[in-house]
């Protein structure tokens, strides 16, 4: 009988499952195996488990590099990373396997679509969307950047919105630890091209601030359609990204709004103390320009965009969130005039309550009737 997962197989066509290279946990747990991706560290499969009735993703290191210490140690310190946290806008690693001759690490299975699969067929997405992305993005950065981690891999390929409207930040293949950075050495350079900071161009030490520069960078995308750095006729991306040379976002949008792009220029300071502090500064920004009711309701206006667009298939019913900003201001504006008419009432009430003043006997002199002869001019 074939085993299901004969499918998951390595470059050199031996079932990585086989009793030789699996462990007792993987066997005959998963079935309907099939490769969905590959990337630079991994080959990514999808998965089912029977015993819990859902799909699963595994991310198997490539062999050619399983013999690399460097680069497996990577890959086990990104599972331990992922085991670490645990929040709504991150992936969830269930388990990590390793055997003789492979490692797996076994994910969430997120059902959705790539914010960059969003960018090539929408190109600019509205504002409050891509804030709302944004903000939810933010709020997983922060959390591990509590547990002292750095992501520096932060890009639209890497944000999965899911069809319940959620926001997951995934592939934590190059995390860093603030307080273990033994595997990045100085002037050591690890990213993506177009998404890394300058200070990661530069080899300079890496704070969480680079995580701030690579928001920017995403936030810029979502609006404009196009990506800030990218190679020019006589610069390379790496020299655009390190004298922070780009075309503003509202020359590229100009319907962008003042306040979201003083935040994209905010983030993509070149120096990080000229950037926010923290992620919690950038996501206060956010929620300013949001306002409490959409900050409170972003996956509701995710969802329906995403609905909208034919991009995903709602799993939930989404709500209509209302314009709370300008719901605010208008009343404002009825309270101001509410208040202007108590104000009057009470004026006028004042003034016709106030005791009358019953005139007394005068005191000035009574009035004489006027001589005519002493009248100047006069013909008598």
């Amino acid at each position: 009988m074939t085993n299901p997962t004969d499918n998951l197989i390595s470059q050199n066509d031996l079932d990585p499952f086989s009793p030789e290279q699996q462990t007792a946990r993987l066997r005959g747990v998963l079935t309907d195996v099939k490769k969905i991706a590959s990337g630079g560290m991994a080959h990514i499969f999808q998965a089912r488990q029977p015993a819990l009735d859902r799909y699963i993703v595994v991310k198997k290191l490539k062999d050619e590099l399983f013999t690399n210490p460097e680069t497996l140690e990577r890959f086990r310190r990104e599972a331990k990373a992922l085991a670490s946290v645990l929040h709504q806008n991150i992936a969830h690693v269930y388990d990590f396997v390793e055997s003789g001759k492979d490692s797996f690490l076994l994910m969430e299975y997120i059902e959705g679509v790539d914010l960059s699969t969003v960018i090539q067929k929408v190109g600019n997405i509205p504002f409050d969307v891509a804030a709302s992305i944004l903000l939810n993005v933010c709020r997983g950065v922060s959390y591990i950047h509590a547990y002292h981690l750095i992501h520096r891999d932060i890009k639209p390929a890497n944000i999965r919105l899911t069809a319940r409207g959620e926001v997951k930040l995934m592939d934590f293949g190059i995390v860093m630890d603030i307080e273990n950075t033994s595997l990045t050495r100085p002037g050591m350079m690890v990213g993506s091209p177009s998404y890394l900071s300058p200070e990661q161009v530069l080899g300079d030490p890496i704070t969480p601030s680079a995580d701030i520069f690579l928001l920017g960078i995403t936030f810029y995308e979502m609006m404009t359609g196009t990506r800030p750095f990218k190679e020019a006729e006589r610069e390379t991306v790496f020299q655009r990204i390190r004298e922070t040379r780009y075309i503003p976002a509202r020359q590229m949008n100009s319907t962008i709004p003042k306040k979201l792009n003083r935040i994209v220029e905010k983030c993509l300071e070149k120096a990080p103390s000229d950037r926010y502090t923290n992620v919690k500064e950038l996501m206060g920004e956010l929620e300013q320009y949001l306002g409490v009711q959409k900050s409170n309701h972003t996956s509701d206006l995710i969802l329906k965009y995403l609905d909208q667009e034919a991009l995903v298939t709602p799993k939930i019913q989404y709500s209509e969130v209302k314009e709370t900003q300008s719901f605010l201001k208008k009343m404002n504006w009825i309270l101001i005039g509410v208040g202007a008419v108590f104000l009057l009432l009470g004026f006028l009430i004042g003034y016709w309550a106030r005791p009358k003043m019953v005139p007394g006997p005068s005191t000035y002199p009574s009035a004489k009737p006027i001589n005519p002869k002493n009248v100047k001019g006069s013909s008598r």
